[in-house]
């Protein structure tokens, strides 16, 4: 009787996906350099650049939950790890924006379509996953929303990982599918004006982001040696 009980209190498989799915929301809608990777590569190659992205995102985020579950969390969530995430992938968006608002001044959207700016899958893959290591938003919703509904839904078997893992990815899938959708289905409106300034804005805010995690973790990283 007591292990009927135990197994009915479990959450069941599809409400676990659930949860995961629309918590994991919150994460992919938040701008950032995976969207405009996003925007960029789909607006030169069509709408399974987006999938390749996210897919190389995913392979990503698999390695970040097995590694959650071996006990990341205790080591990403010490603010000194924190603040030098924070400091460093603060850098790498500022020079990421940088370099994306450079970018967007050249080449025209059709000549950019026929160059090097068309990634092939496997480096979409590697650019899916390079632009989220260095992200520190990335990090820091890992170590706190990602790692709490984790710990919260406390998942023992294979099935119940899987079914966490599953919702996470598809709201990323969803949410840049449609991103990807957009874009495709609006080719005829995106001129190369269009294209270029929404490099521009998408950098800009790629910027900001980097700098204020720069200044933010930048303060933890002294508030912390002044009260060592």
């Amino acid at each position: 009787m007591a292990l009927s009980t135990a197994s009915h209190s479990r959450p069941s498989l599809w409400r676990l996906a659930l949860v995961s799915f629309v918590t994991a929301s919150s994460g992919a809608i938040m701008p950032g350099p995976l969207l405009v990777a996003t925007i960029e590569q789909t607006a030169v190659k069509g709408f399974m650049a987006a999938i390749w992205i996210v897919t190389g995102h995913a392979v990503l985020e698999l390695a970040i939950v097995l590694l959650l579950v071996m006990g990341l969390r205790a080591v990403i969530a010490r603010p000194r790890v924190r603040g030098t995430i924070g400091l460093v992938g603060g850098a790498a968006l500022v020079w990421m924006g940088i370099d994306m608002m450079r970018h967007a001044l050249g080449p025209s959207l059709s000549t950019a379509a026929q160059a090097d700016a068309a990634f092939p899958w496997y480096k979409l893959m590697v650019l899916g996953a390079a632009v989220c290591c260095v992200n520190p938003y990335f990090v820091g919703w890992w170590a706190t929303i990602g790692a709490g509904q984790l710990a919260h839904a406390a998942p023992r078997r294979p099935a119940e990982y899987l079914a966490f893992f599953l919702g996470h990815e598809a709201a990323d899938y969803a949410w840049y599918a449609l991103v990807a959708l957009l874009i495709v289905t609006g080719r005829r409106f995106l001129t190369d004006g269009v294209y270029r300034g929404l490099i521009l804005a998408c950098s800009a805010v790629v910027i900001l982001i980097g700098v204020w995690f720069f200044f933010v973790d930048g303060r933890l990283l002294v508030s912390r040696r002044e009260t060592a």
